[in-house]
């Protein structure tokens, strides 16, 4: 249904079928599109033009606004997504390349891919998940650390965990697999299964992460120790250090599950990707892998 409405009624999520009236002097050079950037409804609002004409069947209604103010729209909600998604890619590239030189690392870009991650988890989590699920081989790990550091943020925030500690487990899980950087490109996107001694070197990458982080005076204790041991088991046969139970952190617990579920519910080279239901199943006849209370907090927590 079309409708005609003033300017200053639009919101994000709206689908713009006509202007009428001039933009900044000109006719804006787009007459249908959807309004999903925070700068262009701003502009809108405050151009000159008498009407604007919107699609309810496209986008969202003026009533939409009332129920929850700016909320956005579940396309506006992808278009969000691809596009923090595609800003973060480029810059954990250049963390990942800094780490494989054995460069300083710039902990003050991470921190700036774990504010854009966060913010977009506020109100696009569930699109933000589905587009990491879509990871090309080549950008694998990068996807898969947006991926686990969303996961994290999202899941910290579903038990209550302070901002501080959301930061943390974020900041975590966007570097967890840097020292994947020490692995020879044909092992990491080898399609077929490893060998014992591929397997050996791959094993390797949790003590690599920690090694190059711990050269950073300010990286938390909390992170080093995500980084080191997110392969733990809690009956003690994970590795590299065997933990045992309570012996594991709460937030290594958490970002184990984090990373084995995102792992399961992307497409791999040599694997299809399961459905959350399959990952669900699947983990939770993981005895002994997992922190149960947790895990089963974490599929909850996944019910959008």
């Amino acid at each position: 249904m079309l409708k005609r409405i003033k300017p200053d009624e639009i919101h994000l999520g709206m689908f713009i079928e006509a202007i009428d009236g001039n933009w900044k002097g000109q006719r804006f050079w787009r007459s249908r599109f959807l309004l999903a950037s925070p700068e262009e409804a701003d502009t809108l609002r405050a151009s000159r033009v008498e009407w604007v004409v919107i699609n309810t069947e496209k986008g969202t209604d003026v009533a939409f606004a009332d129920v929850k103010a700016r909320c956005l729209s579940a396309e506006a909600q992808l278009t969000r997504a691809l596009k923090t998604v595609e800003q973060s890619k480029p810059l954990i590239k250049s963390i990942f390349e800094d780490a494989r030189d054995g460069n300083s690392l710039p902990i003050d870009v991470a921190m700036q891919v774990v504010d854009d991650i966060e913010a977009c988890m506020r109100d696009s989590s569930q699109a933000l998940i589905q587009v990491t699920r879509l990871k090309a081989r080549d950008e694998y790990t990068f996807l898969h650390s947006i991926a686990v550091a969303a996961l994290m943020i999202h899941f910290g925030r579903s038990i209550k965990m302070t901002d501080a500690t959301v930061k943390e487990l974020a900041l975590g899980g966007l570097l967890h697999d840097v020292g994947k950087v020490k692995i020879p490109p044909e092992i990491l996107q080898k399609s077929g299964p490893l060998t014992d001694a591929e397997m050996i070197t791959v094993r390797q990458h949790p003590q690599n992460s920690f090694e190059i982080l711990s050269r950073h005076g300010n990286i938390s204790e909390a992170v080093l120790d995500i980084c080191l041991h997110h392969h733990e088991r809690t009956d003690g046969k994970g590795y590299p250090d065997g933990l045992l139970g309570e012996e594991i952190r709460p937030q290594v617990r958490i970002a184990s599950i984090c990373d084995v579920y995102d792992a399961l519910t992307s497409r791999r080279a040599y694997k299809k990707a399961w459905t959350s239901d399959d990952a669900v199943k699947f983990m939770l006849k993981q005895e002994g892998q997992f922190d149960r209370v947790l895990l089963r907090n974490f599929f909850y927590s996944m019910k959008f």
